[in-house]
Order: structure tokens, then C-alpha cells, then sequence
């Protein structure tokens, strides 16, 4: 699928089963993993296990926990988190896949969605420097191979800065919307960069667009759940925690879209969803849900639309 580079673009990501996973180099060994039924281990509390039926890591409630199900017997276990290997498609943005010791540094993954996917989005990474995707059809081989430097650059284009100055990551994301159209098709994901290499969430699905165009006006920013308090001695302290992006958009629509759009987005209300506002400013890309939208009807011929985001920390 053709993507404008005017249109907001809204891609409801697929969800990756076992099935449609058909190779990692990250291993599922976050912990041993739980034994139930004759002879069961009797856990402690605080004792972590993972099931990968779940692909879950759970952590023990009490002591003498033996043979109770982590999933259904919540008194004893209380889930943790994916695993490790399964934390890039939680649709989580902070929680990360972190690299397990392969040399030089890589995450790979290889799906096969089994069905046409346009728009990949690799968000939030930490210590990548190169990203490849390749499309692999069964039939016409090799369709897509493209390769993203996301390399350290510095804050400022001078010679003295780039020699001397702070570098930072030239992207945390790498967002890709021209993916062909080959459903049978498998994909890999290849991340490479330094020791402190992870990737936040990899989405993959089709792009939806509305809109003539993003107007000039659009907000930007992030929302900081960190606290900063002073303590009986009167210093500050700060608490740092998690953030969140969020934009707001005021885009333009056609008389013809505003039916569809209404609609579309009433049938993705709380649900975490890769928001493109604009190809010119990686900001205005955001992971998360829509607070609120407004349609306007205020010409004849279109209408206006502003649309909250809050994107998932």
C-alpha cells in the first residue's frame, strides 16, 4: 500500500501468536520454568518461575507453594511480566527485550503474520545502531531488504561537535511504511548496536489514512510521572519514573472520510495503536491511544478534526 505523506496514518498492530513466530535468537530461559503435578517443586516466597505456555514470568506469594497454577490460583502467584523474548510484542512501550549475550550484540526476530502487513514500527530502542528488515516471500524470495543507520550523531552540525561534542542516538524508532504486499511472506527484524542494546515494541499491520493533512499547530510534548519533592531537610529529591509522549493533531478532512473516521476510531477506543501524524517530524509518531477526538463540520466541501494522544509508557 501507497502512503501519503500528508495523511494521519493509524495502524492496528497485529497480535504476534506462537504460531506466527517462527525464529529468535532471544532465549526464553528468564527463570526455570514451573513444575506442577508429581514430582512437583514446592516454591518459596518470592521464588520466580516462567511458563511458556504464557509466556509469563510469575513470582511465588507464599511459602510451601507447591502445585498451584500460576495462571488460575492468584493467592499463590502473581504475574510479573512477559518474558524476556515476548516483551517486544506486549504492546508494553517501556517494558524492553534486552539482548542475551550474542556477539557482536543483536536481537533477531523472524515472524510470518500470515497476512499483508504495509507499516512496521521498532520503537523505543536503547543502544541500537543498525536495523534490518528483510521480506522473504515463498514464492518470489527476497522482496524487501532495507537496512536503517540510527548511528550516535551529535546535537549540533559543527565540526567541533563532531569531533568533541555529546552524541546522541540520530533515532529511538525506526518507522517503515512501504512494506510490499506479500502475505505469505516472512519477516525479519535484525537490531544491532552496543551492550545496552533493547528494543520497546515492534508492531507490525496495515496503515489506515484519513485526512487532506496535519494543520500547522500541532502540540507536542510528554507527560513525566517522575516526583520531585523536597525531604525534611529541605533538598529536592527526585524519583525518576516512567514517561509518556503526547500530541495533539488538527487535521483537515474530506466530507466523504468523516463517517469513516468516526467510526474507525470508535472501534479502537482503549486500544494501544501506532499514531503517524507526519513523515517530517519523528515526534509526531506516537504509541498509545486517542483521549478524545473532535470532528467539526465547518465547510462545505470538508471538515476539521482534533484528536488527543497519550501515548503508553
Amino acid at each position: 500500500m501507497s502512503t501519503s505523506p500528508y495523511a494521519i496514518s493509524i495502524v492496528d498492530p497485529v497480535t504476534i501468536t506462537d504460531a506466527m513466530l517462527i525464529s529468535t535468537n532471544v532465549p526464553e530461559n528468564d527463570y526455570a520454568a514451573w513444575v506442577g503435578g508429581g514430582p512437583a517443586t514446592t516454591y518459596a516466597l518470592g521464588d520466580r518461575v516462567i511458563l511458556t505456555s504464557t509466556h509469563k514470568i510469575y513470582e511465588s506469594l507464599q511459602n510451601s507453594n507447591t502445585n498451584h497454577d500460576p495462571v488460575t490460583e492468584t493467592d499463590w502467584w502473581i504475574e510479573v511480566s512477559p518474558t524476556n523474548r515476548w516483551k517486544a510484542f506486549d504492546l508494553s512501550n517501556q517494558s524492553q527485550t534486552v539482548y542475551s549475550g550474542s556477539s557482536p550484540p543483536n536481537v533477531t526476530y523472524t515472524i510470518e503474520p500470515g497476512q499483508v502487513v504495509g507499516v512496521i514500527g521498532i520503537l523505543n530502542l536503547t543502544g541500537a545502531s543498525i536495523v534490518t528488515v528483510t521480506v522473504d516471500d515463498p514464492i518470489y524470495g527476497i522482496v524487501y531488504d532495507e537496512e536503517f543507520d540510527i548511528s550516535q550523531v551529535p546535537l549540533q552540525s559543527t565540526w567541533w561537535h563532531w569531533f568533541f561534542g555529546t552524541r546522541n542516538a540520530a533515532s529511538n524508532q525506526v518507522i517503515i511504511q512501504n512494506i510490499p504486499a506479500y502475505p505469505n511472506a516472512e519477516i525479519t527484524i535484525s537490531i544491532t548496536g552496543n551492550t545496552s542494546l533493547a528494543v520497546g515494541v515492534i508492531v507490525l499491520g496495515q496503515a489506515n489514512q484519513f485526512s487532506l493533512g496535519m494543520k500547522y499547530g500541532a502540540r507536542l510534548g510528554i507527560q513525566d510521572y517522575s516526583r520531585k519533592e523536597a525531604n525534611v531537610f529541605g533538598d529536592t529529591v527526585f524519583v525518576v519514573r516512567a514517561f509518556a509522549k503526547r500530541a495533539t493533531y488538527e487535521i483537515f478532512l474530506d466530507n466523504d472520510e468523516v463517517d469513516q473516521l468516526q467510526s474507525y476510531l470508535s472501534s479502537i477506543r482503549a486500544k494501544p495503536v501506532l499514531w503517524i501524524g507526519s513523515t517530517q517530524y519523528e515526534s509526531t509518531t506516537v504509541f498509545g491511544f486517542y483521549k478524545n477526538f473532535d470532528i467539526l463540520l465547518s465547510y462545505t466541501d470538508h471538515a476539521e478534526c482534533s484528536l488527543e494522544i497519550e501515548g503508553l509508557t
